[in-house]
């Protein structure tokens, strides 16, 4: 994929995303590694990068110039063919739903700063073997989970390396889950993708407005004796873990 990006001076860089072969697919990671499949339109973002309307993937992708890094927004959509900035939500045109989708970006993507002052999340440390991880979702208010068609949420979990997690990983429906972490590994990021969707909760309304929460996160851990045995990731709402 190439994008057209002006330098302020009337010039413009042409910048390639993917391997410039038809390599069709889904990868995240450097630029010229990622694979994409039939990238549509392209949205710019206030922290500079860029979100692509990844149409049969049926994704949103992000690619940053700073780092040279692509990475997943958001799964599940069905063709996206374009995107447009709303404050700090972005709404996709899902053609082969004919219908709009509001989106909340993850922080970093909302945040105006130089690349000086950009930062990375500093790497948690975690206990090796069972290992809790819980992404925390409340409905809005004056809003309800939407369960009318099955589970209104989903979870994606992986790891790199792979080797990181030895149990858990893969989709499902519950957004707690249960991870075995390999202690002969003492490094690595997990990757979570965790949707919810909610509708409107009035009873009077025949029609009430859906709204579709997602986001993704890559979270560098280090195995460490004494590190914690639970993660908490918030897509909407508090953390109240049981005591």
């Amino acid at each position: 994929m190439r994008y057209v990006e002006s330098d302020g001076d009337g010039f413009v860089v042409r910048t390639a995303v993917g391997t410039g072969l038809f390599d069709f697919g889904h990868r995240d990671g450097a630029a010229e590694q990622a694979l994409l499949q039939h990238p549509l339109g392209v949205t710019a973002l206030p922290d500079g990068s860029v979100a692509i309307s990844d149409t049969y993937n049926n994704a949103l992708r992000r690619f940053d110039p700073e780092t040279g890094e692509v990475t997943t927004l958001a799964t599940d959509l069905r063709e996206p063919s374009d995107a447009v900035l709303v404050g700090e939500d972005v709404v996709v045109v899902e053609s082969a739903r004919h219908r709009l989708t509001r989106l909340r970006l993850p922080e970093e993507a909302v945040r105006v700063e130089s690349a000086a002052h950009r930062t990375r999340r500093p790497a948690t440390e975690v206990a090796a073997g069972p290992f809790r991880l819980d992404v925390v979702f409340t409905a809005p208010a004056g809003q309800k989970s939407d369960e009318r068609y099955g589970p209104s949420t989903r979870l994606l979990v992986s790891s790199t390396p792979p080797e990181l997690l030895l149990g858990g990983e893969g989709k499902g429906t519950d957004l707690g889950r249960d991870l075995v972490l390999n202690p002969e590994v003492t490094e690595g990021v997990l990757h979570v993708s965790a949707m919810a969707a909610s509708c409107d909760d009035d009873p009077d309304n025949e029609f009430p407005a859906c709204h579709m929460h997602q986001q993704d996160w890559g979270v560098p851990v280090l195995l460490a004796a004494g590190g914690t045995g639970r993660l908490a990731l918030v897509l909407a709402g508090m953390d109240e873990p049981a005591e």
